[in-house]
């Protein structure tokens, strides 16, 4: 980033604050009368202090956040709440290592990366089983582009090599997503909101239970014009779980995710003349049940069913898909002393995919087998290793490994860790066995990929302050790409190029007073092609984020937040413009069940495109009221 770029990212955030200010000045000045804040809001008591929160993802078992030797973040979910962040991919930007790259506004393809993977190599896990793979990969993005945040009760981002514990796909690391629980006395919200673009929306939760029943249910509808011509955009999200506990030491649930999307599709400009119709329709669901045997072991067997369909027409024609996946994963965990935990397991999954573009159905299936120890041989130190195998019907077998080390100073509140391991990427159906487009290529290997980091967590002023840092380093080989076959119009994939990433992620949570918080991201980025020697597009080398929320008293909440990307190119050889977007946000609370919420988006009003021919949209002003019950 240039030092003209960071001054005018400087006086654009300061006029974006300077906002904010003058909304808070009269906010406080109409509640004068009112009470000093007497409690805390939930920016506050949610604040997620870094070393002090309990993950899953790492190991696939609870793990204290101080011992655990990965990179992994718990994205704050009830304090984008108060920030009025209610769609996924803009939750997921604001964390260090992550890009989101959207084609246009509310509703389009957007993807997701890890440390500079691609899509492809960054895994999607929902409700602990596999939802994104190679051959699903681009239908996958319209469902991410529409994804909102209501019935999800934890997001978890993993950063580097897993394929250890979760096999195929994740070589930039793992987004873990997990539907709602419920329990105790029944709760919920109804929030209806609209604004600019023609917007509007509402959505419905409710969970609660009994001592041996839980539940939780959500139903969401929004629609919006967008900016463009022919751009409007439908979608109704819903999701639910159901969990019985029979006895103290048996679990069964089912959990239930659906998203139904219609989007009108203007195209890149340049190829505004010939508009498409989409379709996307994506359901997720599980069945699971757990058994406790004594104190030391539980074994868990998880039946998922996930199918995604994408149906697109426009004038030159139609083109029908649906991926159908049906998994089996069963894992078992051995707390097998006081200082160390095994885990191992095994998984099946049978795809099938349909399309107009293939003749008959394609097929494939795919076993894993793993095994993880956790050990801690001596006081605050944690050694982490891990081994897998999986074998693919289509493209033969993979072995990965993994190891980890973290060192936890008590004295100063400082944890050290590093890792190391091996990734790899099946190639999709449609890849090996050709379709209307590309011939078959039968000899197609797995993407691999091997990476390390190494960091720091730190806590200052008695956990009011928390300081994360992590250098990473990948290296990609046989990656996967489509070159055009001699004398014809077809195309065919093949093991052609290499490509090493590496970079730095930072991050800062600041709780300045009991009503003042602050939340920073930053990530340098470095991607290159090895094999052609240039650095790989949508990459961008600098991205930045940041939020300053005030609870000015009991009622009122006000806050402005900040985004940075900056050196990025659309080709090898051609640059894209850096953008800055800035947002502000209040709420006023009524009473303890009703709340109205007021933003601005992109407040100063940047043109930009995150896709090269893709218009981003521009200033929007929506509002909202929630009643919780």
């Amino acid at each position: 980033m240039t030092s003209t770029s960071l001054s005018r990212s400087a006086e654009r955030f300061l006029l974006a604050s300077a906002l904010v200010a003058t909304l808070a000045t009269a906010a406080h000045a109409q509640e004068a009368a009112a009470p000093a804040a007497q409690e805390k809001t939930a920016s506050s008591d949610d604040h997620v202090e870094l070393l002090d929160s309990m993950v899953v993802s790492a190991t696939r078992t609870p793990q204290d956040l101080k011992y655990t030797a990965s990179s992994v973040s718990v994205v704050p979910l009830a304090t984008l709440a108060n920030s009025q962040v209610t769609d996924l991919h803009t939750a997921l930007a604001q964390t260090p290592g992550i890009v989101v790259t959207t084609t246009g506004a509310a509703g389009s393809r957007s993807t997701v990366s890890l440390r500079g993977s691609s899509s492809a190599q960054t895994l999607f896990i929902v409700d602990g089983v596999r939802m994104s793979t190679r051959q699903n990969d681009f239908y996958m993005a319209s469902v991410f582009g529409g994804a909102d945040l209501a019935g999800i009760d934890r997001v978890e981002v993993l950063r580097g090599p897993q394929s250890t514990l979760y096999g195929s796909s994740a070589m930039g690391g793992v987004i873990s997503l997990t539907t709602a629980h419920g329990c105790g006395t029944p709760t919920g919200s109804i929030v209806v909101g609209g604004g600019s673009f023609g917007s509007w929306g509402s959505t419905v939760t409710e969970s609660g239970g009994t001592q041996n029943l839980g539940y939780s249910a959500s139903v969401g509808y929004s629609e919006t014009d967008n900016d463009r011509d022919y751009n409007h955009y439908e979608r109704w999200t819903y999701s639910t779980r159901v969990e019985y506990t029979p006895t103290p030491a048996t679990l069964v649930g089912v959990t239930f995710r659906g998203q139904n999307a219609d989007l009108q599709e203007p195209n890149a400009l340049q190829y505004a003349s010939n508009p498409g119709d989409l379709e996307s329709d994506n359901y997720l669901g599980t069945v699971y049940g757990q058994v406790r045997v004594g104190e030391s072991f539980k074994s868990r067997l998880t039946a998922g069913w996930h199918q995604n369909t994408y149906d697109w027409a426009d004038t030159w024609g139609a083109d029908n898909y649906q991926t159908t996946r049906r998994i089996l994963d069963w894992q078992n965990t051995w707390e097998a002393a006081s200082w160390a935990t095994v885990v191992a397991g095994a998984n099946a999954e049978w795809s099938h995919f349909d399309s107009t573009t293939v003749t008959g159905q394609l097929s494939d299936r795919a076993n894993g087998y793993y095994l993880s120890t956790d050990a801690h041989p001596v006081k605050n130190l944690t050694l982490t290793a891990g081994l897998r195998y999986d074998d693919f019907n289509t493209s033969g077998s993979a072995t990965t490994w993994r190891a980890g080390v973290a060192y936890w100073i008590e004295a100063t509140q400082t944890k050290l860790r590093a890792t190391y391991g091996t990734g790899f990427n099946a190639p999709s159906m449609t890849e090996r066995y050709g379709s209307s487009w590309y011939n078959p290529n039968p000899d197609l290997r797995a993407e691999k990929s091997r990476g390390w980091d190494i960091g720091f967590d730190q806590h200052l002023w008695d956990g009011r302050v928390t300081l994360s840092s992590t250098y990473f380093h990948n290296r990609f080989r046989d990656m996967i790409d489509a070159q055009p076959v001699s004398g014809s119009w077809m195309y065919v994939y093949g093991n052609i190029n290499r490509a090493t990433s590496q970079g730095v992620e930072n991050a800062v949570l600041l709780q300045l007073t009991k009503a003042v918080s602050f939340r920073a991201a930053y990530t340098y980025l470095d991607v290159r092609n090895d094999t052609a020697d240039t650095r790989v597009a949508y990459k961008p080398r600098h991205t930045a984020d940041a939020d300053l929320q005030w609870a000015i008293d009991s009622k009122w909440t006000v806050g402005t937040g900040l985004h940075i990307v900056a050196d990025r190119l659309r080709s090898a050889t051609l640059e894209m413009e850096d953008y800055t977007t800035a947002r502000v946000y209040a709420s006023y609370a009524v009473n303890d069940q009703l709340r109205i919420k007021a933003r601005v988006e992109n407040v100063l009003d940047e043109k930009y495109e995150e896709s090269f021919g893709y218009p981003a949209l521009p200033i929007g002003v929506f509002g909202a009221v929630e009643w919780r019950f």
